[in-house]
Formats: structure tokens, sequence, C-alpha cells
């Protein structure tokens, strides 16, 4: 049968029923990263993903704690909102120790608070006896490295790993070490303060005599190293807790402050950007969002690209940065192994023992139909918000690179459109944002044969096309600005003849290698609505059936239709509900002025991220119809936070104003503003255009949006038009 694959050649992810099944705690601080369960522990070899991770690598993947041998009671535990640390209660449970007497639970408080900083992991405990008599009594810390590479945590199985070097035990702590076959050391060091009462290569133990009202401290560090150029840190709990506050204030100087009438709506925002910050990481080109943790805690090329597009006019530095990034990573020369070509822009970059080997092709790997075109309309619009011309003419040889990409390697048979086709043994089958194995597919079931021609990609090339015209014209090369506005154009005339499927109303998903359609009601044609190359009236059929039951699911737009074939609600990429996916179609429905489906489709997506844990709207949830009185069902191994996602409501906010800029000629423009009814107001200060920044109020009237603009520093012009 066609379902019947090798899951492990698709880079499967293979489910732990009990990590599933728990609510999580995560941090991130630069290449290192953390989940954990609600107390604060990754206390178990069944627990999936859970551990300390750097570059790529599980370094610690049990840490427990236990008062008297018993796991303690719990209390609370949350993460900060600036993302520094965990915060976790606890207390402990009813002791006795065999006598008579017993100390009753809620006696010793325990809190419990968790850092990540470089390439450690701090931990503190403080504890404090609320019983009227002095209490001796036993904590344990339990401990242990697996080493694993994070593909292998996701499921994969090598045929041969490195060796495990055994632990060295001291009397302040424990050093685990593994040397990979990629001839890396890597190890862990564990410390302690104080000094433990015993201490082996699995447990330490601290005996503590605690009068009434008495206090205790003890704090650990554990630090991964992979390099002689790295130590094992051992920094003060204040000053991290300080280093960890300046960053995410200096961060926060920039950053728009937005506020509006809806007070859940203002949680999301501020949930959102705080995962959106989490996940910016600091490389020597500028910030880049990584994509999603646990399981995508890298630079992905697409996911990038879309995360800074949505947060362009809020978070413009973003894009700079991943700009910056994939110009210095983008392909040189023809790599069948990475699929790299000369222009092309890379799909996904992994650090790690397996990534050095070449047992996953990730370093980095270009399977990617898509990024190219993201990456010029990303320059473009940058360009458009910044003037940045400078950034623009250094990244020109590179955006010519990419363009010839389109042209040359794209095009696998020069129809105009552009394709894919696995290229690599080791390589991903579909290379759309939709990548699964099973994505791609006719209304019978059967899986299209590449080459393939995405829907959204032809949008992608067409948004690419008008992009680089503009900023040709900017940089005074009007014979590229021509030939770049016509073969929009010309893409558009094809496009709209050959994707069309009139006896459906709607645009085919693909064209397979005989370019026949993919003849699927899918949620792809809501991106070429948001580039713009859809006709007005194809476009309005388009949305009409969108926000209709068959995909629209009462929380947001399924992946494909529930009526067919390989519709399934919990899958994937058949059926479940992707927060950035809907995000873009709300944008291509305001694009086309369709303000009904643009309202109905961003009230459901907001009324699901009530339900959803944490509040935050997470990679994907499942798309079973809505049903009155409950939330939508989570997909069970979804990233949360990812970087998309966090970013999808600002790209429907953007979308709702209908905000665009003209940096270049300093002008704000709003577009057909509207908002949705349970929202009166939004008020932003900061919005930079340019080297003006603007602080603006839109309220909802009775007939229309209107825009009051409060202050601004700097000379822009600021337009509304219907």
């Amino acid at each position: 049968m066609d379902d019947e694959i090798d899951l492990r050649e698709q880079y499967y992810i293979y489910t732990s029923p009990v990590a599933a099944g728990i609510r999580k705690l995560i941090l991130k601080q630069g290449e290192g990263f953390l989940v954990s369960d609600k107390f604060g522990n990754f206390r178990s070899r069944l627990q999936g993903e859970l551990g300390f991770y750097f570059e790529g690598t599980r370094y610690l993947n049990i840490l427990g704690l236990k008062i008297n041998d018993e796991y303690p009671l719990f209390l609370y535990s949350t993460t900060a909102a600036d993302g520094s640390e965990i915060l976790v209660d606890l207390t402990n449970n009813d002791y006795s120790d065999g006598h008579p007497q017993v100390v009753p639970r809620n006696t010793v408080f325990v809190r419990k608070r968790l850092m990540l900083y470089e390439n450690t992991l701090y931990q503190t405990i403080h504890l404090k006896n609320y019983h009227t008599s002095s209490i001796d009594f036993k904590l344990t810390i339990n401990y242990g490295s697996d080493f694993l590479d994070l593909f292998e945590v996701r499921g994969m199985i090598r045929a041969e790993r490195g060796r495990m070097i055994p632990p060295r035990v001291t009397r302040s702590g424990v050093r685990f070490a593994y040397r990979g076959l990629d001839h890396i050391l890597r190890s862990l060091h564990l410390k302690f303060h104080p000094l433990p009462s015993s201490v082996n290569a699995e447990v330490s133990e601290f005996i503590i005599p605690l009068q009434p009202r008495e206090e205790w401290d003890m704090q650990l560090w554990a630090s991964a190293v992979n390099t002689p150029s790295l130590r094992p840190k051992k920094r003060p709990l204040e000053t991290m807790i300080s280093t960890l506050h300046r960053l995410a204030e200096r961060k926060d100087r920039v950053s728009p402050r937005i506020q509006t009438s809806n007070t859940s709506f203002n949680n999301l925002l501020w949930r959102s950007l705080s995962d959106l910050r989490m996940l910016e990481t600091e490389t020597s080109y500028g910030p880049y969002p990584f994509a999603g943790i646990p399981w995508f805690v890298a630079p992905f090329g697409r996911d990038g690209l879309i995360t800074s597009l949505e947060m362009l006019p809020f978070l413009p530095e973003m894009a700079r940065g991943t700009l910056r990034f994939l110009a210095a990573y983008q392909g040189k020369e023809k790599n069948p192994l990475l699929e790299e070509e000369p222009g092309k822009i890379l799909h996904e970059f992994r650090k790690g023992e397996m990534a050095n080997l070449k047992e996953i092709p990730f370093v980095p790997y270009f399977g990617s139909v898509d990024s190219t075109p993201l990456f010029l309309i990303l320059l473009a619009r940058y360009v458009e918000w910044t003037a940045d011309l400078s950034l623009a003419r250094e990244l020109l040889p590179n955006a010519l690179a990419a363009l010839e990409w389109i042209r040359n390697f794209g095009d696998l048979d020069q129809d105009g459109y552009i394709e894919y086709a696995k290229g690599s043994e080791k390589g991903l089958s579909n290379q759309g944002w939709k990548d699964s194995h099973d994505s791609m597919f006719h209304a019978d079931g059967t899986f299209a044969e590449a080459p393939i021609a995405l829907v959204e990609a032809q949008g992608y090339v067409f948004g690419a096309y008008l992009g680089m015209a503009r900023l040709a014209g900017l940089l005074g090369e009007k014979p590229t600005e021509d030939d770049l506005k016509y073969r929009a154009q010309e893409i558009k005339r094809s496009f709209n003849r050959d994707f069309w499927l009139e006896e459906k109303g709607f645009y085919a998903m693909a064209l397979d290698r005989c370019k026949k359609p993919c003849a699927v009601i899918s949620s792809n044609p809501g991106h070429a609505l948001w580039m713009g190359i859809a006709e007005p009236q194809k476009a309005a059929r388009v949305a009409e059936r969108m926000a209709g039951e068959e995909l629209f699911c009462g929380w947001g737009i399924r992946t494909v239709g529930k009526r067919e074939s390989r519709y399934n609600p919990m899958s994937y990429h058949n059926g479940g509900v992707w927060p950035h996916d809907n995000a873009i179609a709300i944008a291509g429905f305001k694009r086309y002025h369709l303000l009904e489906p643009t309202r109905r489709v961003t009230t459901g997506l907001f009324e699901a991220s009530q339900f959803l844990e944490n509040g935050r709207l997470p990679e994907l949830f499942c798309g079973f119809t809505r049903k009155k009185g409950h939330g939508p069902t989570p997909y069970p191994i979804a990233c949360s936070p990812q970087a998309w996602s966090s970013a999808a409501i600002f790209l429907i906010l953007s979308s709702l104003l209908g905000l665009s800029a003209d940096g270049p000629n300093r002008r704000l423009s709003f577009g057909n503003p509207v908002l949705p009814e349970w929202l009166d107001w939004i008020e932003i200060r900061n919005l930079r255009v340019r080297d003006t920044s603007i602080d603006f109020i839109a309220r909802r009237g009775r007939t229309e949006t209107t825009i009051e603009v409060l202050d601004k520093r700097g000379e822009v012009e600021i337009t509304t038009f219907g």
C-alpha cells in the first residue's frame, strides 16, 4: 500500500505517550534549550523529548528532585514573562519515617528555579521550614546523560553510536562524557554548592537539618561542553538573572507597544511576542528565529522567512538578520546529497553528531522549492519598510543569484513554473511547506508524481518578481525592473489558466509531472491570494470555500477539505489546522477586500487560542469540527512554541489594519482597516517606518474603522484608503 512507508526515511517523529500526555515547561537561550515536566524535572527515560539540549545534542535526560525518597507535592509552576527562567513551587508529602509522629504535608516549602545561559543550565533550590519543630530530612537529586542526537530522540535508529565514557565522580560533582563517531568529545559537568552529603554517578544526597523558619539554599550547574573553547560555567544566580533581564529589556526597547480593548487578545499578543523573543537566536549575522521547540531548534529557511514577513512591521531587525544569515549560506554549487544548487536558499541547518557525519543531510540542506522566492520577497518588503538600501546593495548579488536559480534550476522543465523533485537519497520527498510524505495527492488519493509544481510556490515567484522589480527601480535598474514586471504578468496569466478548476471554483493544490492538476480542496491557495496572483473573481470564490464548512472547522482552516480522500483531522498536513497557514489565508482574504471570511477565520483562531495550553498558538492542532462548549483538540507532538505560529497573530493584526509602507518615500498606509466585533480599538506605539516612529489608534465605528495618529517622531506621510 502507498501508506506503508519506511517512516525513518521520512524523518518521522515517533510519539512518546508519556511525554505527549504531560504539561511541559520550556526554556531556550542561544543554542541551548530544555523541556521539562511541570515539576521542572526530566525524570524518566520514557518521557520522550524531555531534557537539556545544546547544539543538537541532549546532554541531560534525567534530572529529578525527591524529598525523603518521594517526589514532592506540586503547587505551581510557570515560565517568566520575559522567558528568563522557570519557577516551580513544591512542598513535602506527609512523612513519618516509621515513627508515630507525622511531618504533615505543606510543612516544608520548596522553590526551584531553572535558567539557561550560553552552554549552562542553572538550577537553584530554596527550602523553608514552616513546622513548629526542627526537621531532619533528605533531599535527593538524581541525574543522567545519554548524549543522544536530537534525531535519535525523534526516533531515528543508528547502525552505530560512539562510546560512552564512564562517569567521573568527585566530592563536588559528576562529569559525564561521550566520544562521538565524529571524534568530538561531548561532556556534561555537574557541580553543586553546597557540597552533597554523598554523591555517585546517579544520585547526590543532602542531609538537611532545619530549625523552625530556617531556610536553606543550593545551586546546581550543568555545563555542556563540546569544544576546547567552551568551559564549564559557575556564575552566581543573581548575575545570571540580571544578565537575562538586561537582554530582555534591550529587546523590549525596540519593540512596538500594542494594546487593545480585549484583554484576552492582549494576552495572546504578549504570549506570542515573548515566545518569539525566546526563539530568536543571535547569530554572527543578526537575530534569526529558530523554528520551534523541541524538534526544530535550528535555522529553517522557509520558517525564518515567513516568520520575518509576519513580523516585518514590528521587528524589522529580525528580517535583516534572517536575510544576511541565509545570504551567507546561499547555495554555491551543485551538490546532489544536499540538493544544493547555485543561488538556492537553504531549507534546514543542523548541528550535532549525525549532521557532522552526514547521516542526515541538513548541513545545510537545500530541499525547499519556496525558500528562494521567499528570500526575494522578504528582501523587497524589508526595504519598503526600512529604506535600508545599503543592505539591498550588499545582498544584490545574492538576489540576482536567487533569480537565476528560479529561472534555470527551479523551473525543471522550462514551462514557467518552479517545481521540485527529490534529488537526494536522504532528502525530502515533498519540498513545500507541507513536506510530509503523503501531502501531495490527487482527488482519488494516489500520490502525485514529481516534478511537482505547487500552487503557493507560483504565487511566491509572482511576489518575488514584483518585489524585486520595485527594488530594481529604487536601485536605478530600469531594464531589470521592466523584465521582472513582464515575467510577473506572464506567470499570473498562465497560473490562472493552468491551476484553476472551474468545476470546483478553486485552485488546484499542485500540478504533477504530466501537468495534471491535483484537484484537491486545500488551504494552499490561501498563500497564492496572499501574494496577489489570483484574479479577483477567482479569489472571491476561493475565499468563500475556504471559510465554508468543508475547510473551516470553526477554529480555523484545515489543511485539506473534510471530503477529500486523504482527509484526517489528526493528520499533520492532511487535516490539521496550522495558525501560520490561517494567518496567511486571512492576509490573502483581506488583500482582496473579502471582509466576511477575514473576520470569520480571525475570530475562530483567536477563540481557539483561549483553550490551548499556555494561551499560545502551537505549531498546529487537530481539525475536528467545533463542538459547543469544548475547545480544539491538541496535536500530540506539536512544537509549542513554533516561530511562525507565534508570529501569526501579528500578520493578522497588520492585515486587519491594512498596513503597508513605502519607506523610501516616507509613506505609511492603512488600506481598508477593519476590526472584528470583539475588538473595539487597537493602539500601537513606536511603529517604525524608515527612521520614523509613529503612535496611532484604530477605532471600530458603526460603518468603518478610523485611524487617529497620536504622535510621530520624524517625517512620514500617513494615508488611509478603502
